[in-house]
């Protein structure tokens, strides 16, 4: 019954009208049928080695998450500084709510990214652009998709979609199931990558980083893509050609082997992380 059921679903694999219709419901025989691979790898596979100066104020050694778990912290007592202090607000907010309703949380880890992106780290400086939550498409073969991205970093350098955050709240499906949401990172990468493409009226080869954060938990990919894989992909499931996505940290899909910003550590990593790829962007 088991080999049925595989072959079953391994009949239509190369399909198009067999793939998801939506980034947000792409699973694991979506990636595969789309000739895409995760490799856990190290920092130098997929952060860009720059020589960059870090915000230390956002470091914060002494904060941690038993702290953050405290009701009454006293957050001007852990910063001079203004936006600091609303970042502690923030991610305390995020730290505390783990277990709320989707709605809440996703709003919560919504202005934790935000602040990361246009204050902590500025993004939204030209030749940089940071674009909310757009919807985007991408095609296979006939077939069209559709792609809500979180955040995207537009680059004007580039003229190309370069960065994209991706969040649970796009992670309705933060499980093993559905490989933690990396399926969906697949699909909104093609669609940057597909808009990118439609932006220079021809195919190319692109690198597009992906930062993923589930709740406090950051992990970061890269991908090349080379013009053969757009190629055979407007034919439609690429046979020939493959991408294979790079992840650190982690040696699996699960969101809680990345940097947690809830900790001093993580949030180093992070920044550093976020400050070279801008780096890398700019130039």
């Amino acid at each position: 019954y088991m080999s049925r059921t595989k072959s079953e679903s391994s009949k239509h694999l190369h399909d198009p009208d067999f793939l998801s219709k939506s980034a947000s419901l792409f699973n694991n025989r979506d990636v595969r049928a789309l000739n895409v691979n995760f490799q856990s790898a190290q920092a130098g596979d997929v952060i860009p080695d720059r020589n960059v100066e870090i915000p230390q104020e956002y470091v914060l050694p002494s904060v941690n998450r038993a702290l953050l778990d405290m009701r009454d912290l006293e957050i001007s007592q852990l910063s001079q500084n203004n936006d600091v202090r609303t970042f502690i607000n923030k991610l305390q907010r995020v730290t505390r709510n783990v277990d709320v309703d989707i709605g809440t949380g996703e709003a919560f880890t919504d202005t934790l990214v935000a602040h990361l992106l246009f204050r902590a780290i500025n993004f939204d400086q030209w030749p940089m652009i940071v674009e909310l939550h757009p919807m985007l498409k991408f095609s296979v073969g006939q077939s069209v998709f559709s792609a809500k991205v979180g955040f995207v970093i537009n680059s004007k350098h580039f003229k190309q979609y370069s960065m994209l955050v991706v969040e649970d709240k796009h992670l309705a499906n933060v499980r093993p199931t559905y490989g933690y949401g990396e399926p969906q990172i697949v699909a909104e990468m093609l669609a940057c990558g597909d808009e990118n493409i439609r932006e220079a009226h021809m195919a190319y080869d692109m690198i597009i980083f992906v930062v993923r954060v589930v709740s406090t938990y950051v992990t970061f990919y890269r991908a090349s893509i080379q013009k053969d894989y757009w190629d055979e992909l407007s034919l439609g499931c690429p046979q020939k050609h493959s991408i294979t996505i790079f992840r650190w940290p982690g040696n699996n899909s699960d969101p809680f082997l990345g940097f947690d910003l809830a900790e001093s550590n993580g949030r180093k990593d992070v920044l550093e992380a976020l400050c070279k790829i801008r780096q890398y962007i700019m130039e």
